[in-house]
């Protein structure tokens, strides 16, 4: 049997199956990646840039760029056994993220030049960017995002390492300079504070 992703149950051939038909344009297989991943990845993402790189560069494209670099470096999530489909996502749209904003400030030209896709050399963006799913994507991911930023900052991390970021409680710990035990019952209160926030403060 293969190795499982703690979160989704599934083996990682699997994933690395439901992955590459979703490169191949399979319809069904796109709409489960981002069914399980695209609104967590950006909402992470839209959190990363923060509000002045927010007004900047179109979050939206930024993780389509990300899905599609997935897509291209499926054999490395393969390889690469210690991470969940989700932290391996993360760390792609992370490094997106890094390499944009390194570049637009070396070329010191206005960001949202750089984010576009070009669907000719890139076909499946245009079927990713078509799907009716990433305009409930945008208002859940947003919703999230909002709810996430009200939090008091060592609510938010926790949430952002184990629930978006799927990190292990040990790399959970580690990140936040706690115990295994103290991360989890800061992560119970913390998911209590954001469903409060998620239904207006209720």
């Amino acid at each position: 049997m293969g190795h499982r992703d703690p979160d989704d149950g599934e083996t990682r051939e699997q994933t690395t199956a439901l992955l590459r038909r979703a490169r191949d344009g399979e319809r069904e297989a796109l709409d489960a990646v981002y069914s399980r991943c695209a609104g967590r990845l950006l909402a992470l993402i839209r959190l990363r840039m923060g509000p002045e790189l927010r007004s900047r560069m179109e979050s939206r494209d930024l993780l389509q760029a990300s899905l599609l670099k997935s897509f291209e470096r499926i054999d490395q999530f393969e390889r690469e056994g210690s991470l969940s489909l989700m932290a391996w996502l993360a760390r792609i749209a992370e490094n997106e993220l890094r390499d944009r904003v390194e570049f637009h400030r070396r070329a010191k030209r206005d960001a949202r030049a750089d984010v576009a896709i070009d669907d000719e050399r890139h076909p499946l963006a245009a079927r990713m960017r078509s799907a009716l799913s990433q305009v409930i994507l945008d208002e859940r991911a947003r919703a999230l995002e909002g709810a996430l930023e009200a939090l008091a900052p060592q609510h938010r991390d926790v949430i952002v390492l184990r629930k978006l970021e799927e990190l292990s409680w040990a790399e959970v710990a580690a990140r936040m300079d706690k115990t295994e035990d103290a991360c989890r019952m800061l992560l119970a209160r913390a998911m209590s504070a954001l469903t409060r926030e998620m239904h207006g403060g209720d």
